[in-house]
């Protein structure tokens, strides 16, 4: 399907780039390639996990009645993680 199709440049991309580390630093270069992309991994896993909690404040907040200026705020919060 298209979801397959899609990760056939990054993973172009990912092979070169394995590929050229290791021609210019050999194994030490794929180690600091690989630490290079896992230093991403952090942002993305606190991002992710992020949407969900503040989609069930944004609902708290709906059910405790607060105004639609708190809703507006938790809804703006939510579209970060999502």
């Amino acid at each position: 399907g298209v979801g397959m199709v899609s990760t056939i440049l990054p993973t172009i991309i990912l092979v070169v780039t394995i590929v050229v580390c290791d021609a210019l630093a050999g194994e030490y270069g794929i180690a600091l390639a690989a630490v290079g992309m896992l230093g991403t991994l952090a942002i993305s896993l606190s991002t992710d996990a992020y949407g969900p909690v503040a989609d069930n404040a944004g609902g708290l907040a709906e059910m405790a009645g607060l105004g639609p200026d708190v809703r507006a705020k938790t809804d703006s919060l939510d579209a970060l993680g999502n």
